[in-house]
């Protein structure tokens, strides 16, 4: 670090590299916002505690335990507002607090659930990052093995803290029904001085699930009984999201399990012994919090520095030469539209290139029309295919006629905003690294960041979710005509997403502008895929593959590969292998982002099977008895027992 602060800090970023951190809980949850400040310190960054909350001001301010946070207008925060979220089961506390949602989605958010990232894309949240508390030890130091109480000075079988709603009672007076000295909070919580006055006398530390809802294990209060050298007892299924290392230093068993296997501990000296050894060297195994913030804030202040350079480009002018580039097949419904919005741009296009691809219909005409009615679409080019050539052939022959800095995708279904080729062009202009921009309409946002657009084109098939629409797409043309890259006509209607992935394996950038640049798309009655549509994408999948694990075997990527195959062994042993290879890939891969997509393939997979009758009684538990396995579906959470014929785990 320099003495001025970190040294990944943008050169004339607008905010200052010092960290205001403010929580809306109560002081005993301080400690999970202490470990991230203090990790945050020990980066080199300058931090403080704030007790109002606030975004008005040149710091990053933090925001933990903020359901109840209300800040100004209802507007998209400010770049310098992340809020941590540690609240599990977020579909269905959403659904409750919907002001905590927007919160969510105004902000760059910090996850730590991999379970609640799966959802985090249907809840509308898509500034997003996965980032886990861990262990930082200057926080929150481990306790030393001598100070460890002997066993006659122990009084308290076993201990809780946290808040006791129904299903955490009937557990706790189960056990003092069974003669066990039992400390837990009644009505008023303890302060973290109170409970760190009893944990010594406690033989057992009880961790459970807050609700049936969620499949996340409660960490936070974990690691509290892991460095104070508790011997735990922790409510935990196959399906729990936990890591590996914390939960073979724990007894993991069901609710229904907890009181005989507290029981069984209690009465277990040197079995408890044993787990107060493993409990702390099982934390200091858990990647150091400082290097998962490290990663986090680079990731974050690229992000920031894109969002400002795209707020940006809103107001600055463009100087740019952009080429237009439409294909049209019997669109006389839509074409007036979207040559009218091509006119209205303001930027003048440098040239608009319009292929008709044989259309048997009035668009040609039409086309014609406008050109005489219109000065300003006058010297559009019109090229006519005397055949059928489908969408990739025609677009390549358009291509080569287009010139300048930029060239924009147009789609006759979606007209685009006035200021769309002025934003976009402005945009790849403060921003060389990028090698194609979209946009999002009113109809929704889409990924902003390259590592999230390229995870996004592992889903199956193309959707009203496409993380890049073809028609929103702007080009940085010199790039392309340097390299001689172009549409690729066996990728068929897809060749423009050939053409994404032939621009970052040329080391180019994606971004999208979360900017409504695009009118409302027409309502279509979706098409189902034809057989090229499905062959077609194979083979994009096949080209994606590489570039989103690049460190992954051709073998084991032409493996993978046959998840988006036409056909699949019957046997379900197949299902099998098709999960073994994702989990594999994703195993030695840090994007979350990427494994919750192919988690959302595993679904996939594990439908067309089930709704095929292949999947025998006790498959899914068969899934979960496999470490590898289990930890890469867990954040499925209960989903995955859907799948299994005859019952749930």
């Amino acid at each position: 670090m320099t003495a001025g602060g970190p040294v990944e800090w943008p050169v004339g970023f607008p905010y200052r590299p010092h960290l205001r951190f403010c929580s809306l809980g109560n002081e005993n949850v301080a400690e999970v916002m202490e470990s991230f400040r203090i990790a945050c310190e020990r980066l080199g960054y300058a931090t403080s505690i704030e007790a109002t909350p606030s975004v008005d001001n040149a710091d990053i301010n933090l925001f933990f335990f903020a359901m109840g946070l209300g800040l100004p207008s209802d507007e998209d925060l400010p770049p310098n507002a992340i809020v941590v979220n540690f609240e599990p089961a977020l579909p269905e506390l959403l659904a409750e607090m919907p002001g905590y949602r927007r919160l969510l989605q105004r902000a760059w958010v910090w996850e730590y659930s991999l379970e609640n990232l799966m959802h985090h894309q249907a809840l509308g949240i898509l500034r997003s990052d996965y980032v886990p508390l861990t262990f930082e030890p200057q926080a929150t130091p481990v306790m030393p093995q001598d100070q460890v109480l002997p066993d006659e000075a122990q009084d308290i079988d076993v201990i809780f803290f946290g808040e006791t709603m129904p299903r955490r009672l009937e557990v706790l007076r189960a056990l003092e029904a069974g003669g066990l000295r039992v400390a837990y909070p009644i009505g008023t919580a303890w302060t973290p001085a109170q409970r760190d006055a009893l944990l010594p006398r406690a033989k057992v530390g009880l961790n459970m699930r807050k609700a049936d809802r969620t499949a996340t294990a409660e960490v936070p209060r974990l690691s509290i009984l892991l460095r104070n050298r508790k011997a735990v007892v922790s409510e935990l299924y196959p399906h729990s999201e936990i890591p590996a290392a914390l939960r073979d230093a724990v007894e993991g068993c069901t609710k229904d399990e907890l009181v005989e296997r507290v029981r069984a501990l209690v009465a277990d000296a040197p079995r408890r012994r044993a787990l107060e050894k493993a409990g702390p060297l099982a934390l200091m195994r858990l990647p150091p919090q400082q290097d998962v913030l490290a990663e986090a804030l680079r990731r974050y202040l690229a992000a920031t520095r894109q969002r400002l350079i795209g707020s940006q480009a809103v107001t600055a002018g463009s100087g740019a030469a952009v080429s237009v580039l439409m294909v049209t097949r019997n669109d006389e419904a839509n074409v007036v539209e979207a040559l009218a919005s091509m006119a209205a741009q303001t930027l003048t296009p440098h040239r608009i290139i319009v292929v008709d691809d044989a259309s048997t219909d009035g668009t040609a005409a039409l086309i014609r029309d406008r050109m005489r009615a219109d000065p300003r679409l006058s010297g559009l080019l019109l090229l006519q295919t005397p055949a059928p050539m489908g969408w990739a052939a025609a677009a390549q022959w358009g291509l080569s006629h287009a010139e300048g800095d930029a060239l924009a995708l147009w789609s006759p279904g979606a007209p685009s905003e006035p200021n769309r080729l002025q934003v976009q062009s402005a945009f790849l202009q403060a921003s060389p690294a990028v090698g194609a921009v979209g946009a999002c309409s009113p109809s929704g946002l889409l990924p902003e960041m390259h590592p999230q657009i390229l995870a996004g084109m592992l889903v199956h098939m193309p959707s009203d979710q496409q993380p890049m629409p073809m028609g929103s797409l702007m080009l940085a043309f010199p790039r392309i005509r340097q390299r001689g890259l172009g549409f690729d006509a066996t990728l068929g209607d897809f060749a423009w997403m050939g053409l994404l992935l032939e621009l970052v394996r040329d080391g180019a950038l994606l971004a999208n502008l979360n900017v409504a640049l695009l009118g409302r798309p027409k309502a279509q009655v979706p098409a189902h895929p034809t057989a090229a549509d499905v062959i077609a994408l194979a083979h994009v999948r096949e080209r994606l593959l590489p570039l989103v694990f690049p460190d992954l075997p051709s073998s084991d990527a032409r493996r993978l590969a046959r998840l988006y195959g036409q056909e699949w062994a019957p046997d379900a042993s197949d299902a099998t292998v098709l999960l073994r290879d994702m989990a594999t890939a994703c195993e030695s891969h840090d994007d979350p982002h990427v494994a919750t997509v192919l988690r959302g393939e595993c679904l996939r997979v594990l439908d067309v099977y089930a709704q095929n009758a292949r999947l025998a009684p006790g498959y899914i538990r068969g899934l979960m008895a496999e470490p590898l396995l289990r930890d890469f579906l867990a954040p499925l959470g209960e989903r995955i027992y859907s799948f299994e014929p005859g019952g749930t785990s």
